[in-house]
């Protein structure tokens, strides 16, 4: 058979969906069988995925399959954008959020089927600072909780994990006087917690920016800022019912939010990284991915 493509499978074997003894090299064979030659990468770190994903762009690869959860895909995000190449992902982490957005179906072989007959479109990729994200970046409370999950709950208990450890923290939680820029208007605020959401499902059971698009270059903000116990109560309520309004909460839709005020945590796609001072905005178009055929899913404004 005469190979047509070329591809990357990239394995996080610590991913909580991928079998023990799932085995890389049998899933390269049918790649094979199905006239996509493909290299394998089993990268020690996260720092590695990025590079393993970089080389695949380098090397021209048309695809590059990434077998793990939304962290690996966001790693993976950060090596080929701006490349031709596609990111297909293969859903097996805590929650695969990536996943349901974009109508992945469930199980490697399924995954990898619905690659091998979908088709590749260009999305926005989030930027905060030096760092790539996919779905959205969460500043304050939700970045606390998610640097302290225990990562062995996190394997066993997937996102029931991230609750327990939010009820855990509860107590401990407060607001914080928080100074930002969107599109360089000002905003200050005691902060709870800010979402900037490139994609509309967060957590993997609510829809905190519902109207989020991932090809018009904007982030989607909202910004809980209660003022004492009763406003937390309420805007608490507001989230657990999927509802972004209230005088406590802040909304809009922004090129570009700059976060002054220093020391509050980030998160991007569930994954700690660091606090604020930063920026963040959406690179338009600066990443292929592969999505199942058929018509776009809704987060496409031609979807």
């Amino acid at each position: 058979m005469t190979m047509q493509r070329r591809a990357t499978l990239i394995v996080n074997p610590a991913a909580r969906g991928v079998p023990r003894r799932f085995d890389p090299a049998r899933v390269a064979a049918y790649l094979a069988q199905h006239g996509v030659e493909t290299e394998v990468a089993i990268p020690p770190t996260p720092a590695g995925a990025t590079e393993a994903a970089r080389a695949a762009a380098e090397r021209g690869h048309s695809l590059c399959f990434v077998v793990g959860g939304d962290g690996s895909l966001r790693q993976a995000a950060e090596g080929l954008a701006g490349s031709g190449t596609a990111l297909a992902a293969v859903p097996a982490g805590t929650v695969n959020i990536w996943a349901r957005e974009a109508g992945i179906p469930r199980g490697i072989r399924a995954a990898i089927d619905c690659h091998l007959g979908g088709q590749v479109v260009p999305m926005d990729l989030g930027r905060a600072d030096g760092h790539a994200f996919l779905l959205m970046a969460g500043i304050g409370w939700d970045a606390e909780i998610a640097a302290a999950v225990n990562p062995a709950w996190k394997r066993a208990a997937g996102d029931l994990a991230y609750i327990l450890e939010g009820l855990l923290h509860l107590p401990a939680l407060r607001t914080r006087r928080a100074r930002w820029r969107a599109n360089g208007a000002l905003c200050e605020e005691p902060l709870a917690w800010m979402v900037l959401g490139n994609t509309r499902l967060y957590g993997g059971r609510i829809h905190l920016t519902p109207g989020a698009r991932i090809d018009d270059g904007l982030l989607d903000a909202v910004a809980f800022c209660p003022r004492g116990p009763g406003e937390t109560l309420a805007m608490a309520a507001r989230v657990l019912a999927g509802q972004r309004r209230g005088r406590h909460i802040v909304a809009g839709r922004f090129a570009e939010v700059a976060v002054e005020t220093p020391g509050l945590p980030v998160q991007l796609d569930g994954d700690p990284v660091g606090a604020t001072p930063m920026t963040f905005r959406a690179e338009r178009g600066a990443l292929l991915v592969s999505l199942p055929a058929g018509p776009l899913p809704d987060l496409w404004g031609e979807g």
